[in-house]
């Protein structure tokens, strides 16, 4: 009887112990639960109330499970693919601003780009680490350049490229409409006027539209978004750049205009417009024109 007595005990234990590990319900409700475990080998009484208690607290943990398992969030990574073997080709029109106080001049380009995904590979925090190739070409009947290697990192909340030997947060995920990010948080600051890092303060990312339809080139993007980095213009100076990207395709348009009517001592002409009046700066307009898959 002794024997049979330890043996439900222990049985009972065990299950205490599954419960407790699959419904992490409070200590009261379990303290509760566990008195009436100490009552239920001394009467008949004591083992019903368990059992019934048991049957109850084992649906509610069950449904608590199943009520977690089936709530997911959707990152929509899908807006930047970084599978191996995608890759995007751009048209690129590229314009260069300089005023020698006599002459507007504007050096003028027009080439192709293609960005080329290739492995990627978690490291210890589970980040999904990419390479990316890039090539060019003065057009699409020549042949593609030298390669050109960078990387990215794709965390759980944002989507991290590095451009130049400077890692921006290109993407926050799950996009929403007017979201704003510091998407510069790891360029570095610096204060010498002429630095290289310089051009990239006072930048404000945010999402200015989400899970749009356009038509870019000719072709249909049903849902696509819009990452607007800096929009600062006055009088004298226009920094805006802004980037498109569309589901399973990743960018598909990027506009990046840094204008002074300015050039050193050199003043321009204010009334003149931008595209004729900039001193000194550039402007980059790309769009797709193809993509795999």
């Amino acid at each position: 009887m002794i024997a049979d007595l330890k043996g439900r005990i222990s049985s009972q234990q065990r299950i205490l112990r599954t419960l407790y590990q699959a419904c992490p319900c409070n200590s009261m409700v379990f303290s509760f639960f566990l008195s009436l475990f100490s009552m239920s080998y001394r009467n008949a009484l004591g083992r019903v109330a368990f059992w019934v208690l048991f049957a109850v607290l084992l649906g509610f943990a069950a449904c608590k499970k199943n009520n977690n398992n089936n709530f997911t969030v959707n990152y929509q990574y899908n807006y930047y693919p970084i599978d191996s073997g995608h890759y995007i080709i751009y048209n690129v029109d590229s314009v260069t601003f300089n005023y020698d106080g006599i002459n507007y001049n504007r050096d003028t380009a027009q080439y192709q780009m293609m960005a080329v995904f290739g492995d990627t590979i978690h490291d210890l925090l589970d980040s999904v680490n990419f390479l990316v190739t890039y090539y060019t070409r003065p057009n699409a009947n020549a042949q593609w350049g030298s390669p050109y290697l960078t990387y990215g990192l794709r965390t759980m909340t944002n989507m991290q490229v590095v451009e130049n030997d400077i890692r921006f947060i290109k993407l926050v995920f799950p996009p929403a409409l007017n979201e704003g990010w510091n998407g510069n948080l790891y360029v570095p600051v610096d204060n010498n006027p002429n630095s290289a890092y310089t051009i990239f303060q006072g930048w404000n990312y945010y999402y200015g539209n989400v899970d749009t339809s356009l038509m870019l080139n000719g072709l249909t993007y049903p849902n696509a978004i819009v990452a607007s980095e800096v929009n600062n213009i006055s009088q004298l100076e226009k920094e805006v750049r802004t980037e498109v990207y569309a589901q399973n395709v990743g960018m598909i348009y990027q506009e990046w205009e840094s204008l002074s009517k300015n050039n050193g001592s050199i003043a321009g002409n204010i009334n003149y417009g931008w595209d004729t009046g900039a001193a000194s700066g550039f402007s980059i307009h790309m769009w797709a024109v193809q993509h795999y898959p």
